[in-house]
């Protein structure tokens, strides 16, 4: 049985590389979506219309990744910023706004 053991290493080092690349990457999100939650939740009075041309740091996506975005988004460490729990911006509402931000940024 040697043979089946060395098959099982490299698949199960394939699923694992797998799920952790699925579950860094962004929901799929919607642009249109996006720009509806961004402006619902006022972020252009901070970060500008753009993400990148108001007072507030730069959130365009070019240099953030998801994670990081979803991070300042539930506490950016910052006594202006608002947190946003997950019952307020779910996860899908901020992937839509990080495309969004991707695409208009």
């Amino acid at each position: 049985m040697p043979h089946v053991r060395n098959f099982s290493l490299p698949f199960f080092i394939l699923i694992a590389v797998v799920s952790t690349l699925a579950a860094c990457s962004p929901p799929k999100g919607s642009a249109d979506d996006g720009k509806r939650w961004y402006m619902m939740n006022n972020c252009y009075g901070c970060h500008g219309l753009h993400g990148n041309d108001g007072k507030g740091p730069e959130i365009n996506t070019n240099n953030l990744s998801f994670r990081k975005f979803l991070a300042v988004i539930r506490d950016a460490d910052s006594p202006i910023m608002p947190k946003f729990p997950e019952e307020k911006v779910s996860r899908q509402d901020a992937a839509d706004m990080y495309v969004w931000l991707s695409t208009n940024g």
